[in-house]
């Protein structure tokens, strides 16, 4: 216990800090760290310990990173997606062909080592960037770490109905409702702030439905990620944050989450 609240004492104001305070090339350095340490701890948990498919999917989560600050073309972005993917099957066929240990597993994991989990955190990026960007990259930060103590405490109280009893057997329906009531509730208490404090038009209507859709998007990152290491007997994907695990035990809900976030702020134009 003592080591988890150490960790978040530190880990809290260090997220702020490169989040927040530091220009937006700090977002981008911190979110490409995690995604390079997330490379390893998903190859990890399904046993790939090979080293070309790790460097490969550090190589795209710092260029994915990169394009989302530089604010690269959407196409320059599928280009690499579309490279990489070749890459990774590639990979899958030499190993293969020279009888080492890959599998489909190892695929899957590269695709979300090298694509969908940088493409998360670099969505936070693209927040970071954008009109408002201090203060909109801490909205999918606030639903998910919200949603994910609301979701702990009223399953502690109230919680009776497994929501998914084979993926994460501690996890009812009744903590999932009582997580997004205090996602969306936090997320307007922020918006008040925003207005008052700041002087940024919000649309709160619409900042409540953002949060809502990005609440239930953060519980299934959530799942998502306590599926992969359920299927392969993974307690952590790391030791990298004592007491509370790797990266991805962290921010496996950001990584839904803030995609989600990056797409609602503008399609439901929500600050204006």
């Amino acid at each position: 216990m003592k080591s988890r609240l150490l960790v978040a004492a530190i880990g809290v104001p260090l997220t702020l800090i490169m989040l927040v305070l530091l220009p937006d090339i700090g977002t981008a350095i911190f979110c490409a760290a995690i995604s390079c340490v997330a490379v390893h701890e998903i190859y990890s948990a399904v046993g790939v310990t090979s080293l070309p498919p790790v460097v490969l999917g550090c190589v795209s989560s710092l260029l994915i990173t990169a394009l989302a600050w530089c604010g690269a073309d959407a196409y320059i972005a599928l280009a690499w997606c579309a490279c990489y993917g070749m890459l990774l099957f590639a990979l899958w066929v030499a190993y293969y062909e020279k009888e080492r240990v890959f599998g489909f597993a190892g695929l899957g994991a590269g695709l979300m080592a090298g694509l969908i989990i940088p493409g998360g955190m670099a969505a936070l990026v693209l927040l970071r960037t954008a009109e408002h960007g201090r203060f909109a990259v801490l909205l999918p930060i606030i639903i998910a770490y919200a949603g994910d103590g609301g979701a702990l405490f009223a399953g502690m109280l109230f919680g009776k109905h497994k929501l998914a009893p084979r993926t994460s057997p501690k996890k009812t329906i009744e903590g999932g409702l009582g997580g997004l009531v205090v996602a969306v509730g936090l997320s307007l208490v922020y918006g008040l702030v925003l207005r008052y404090g700041f002087d940024i038009a919000l649309s709160f209507p619409m900042l409540a439905l953002a949060a809502l859709i990005t609440g239930v998007v953060s519980q299934l990152g959530d799942l998502s990620f306590s599926l992969i290491k359920r299927e392969f007997g993974v307690k952590d994907y790391g030791k990298l944050l004592p007491g509370h695990g790797g990266a991805l035990d962290r921010f496996d809900s950001t990584i839904f989450a803030a995609p989600a976030v990056c797409l609602l702020l503008d399609a439901l134009n929500v600050m204006h």
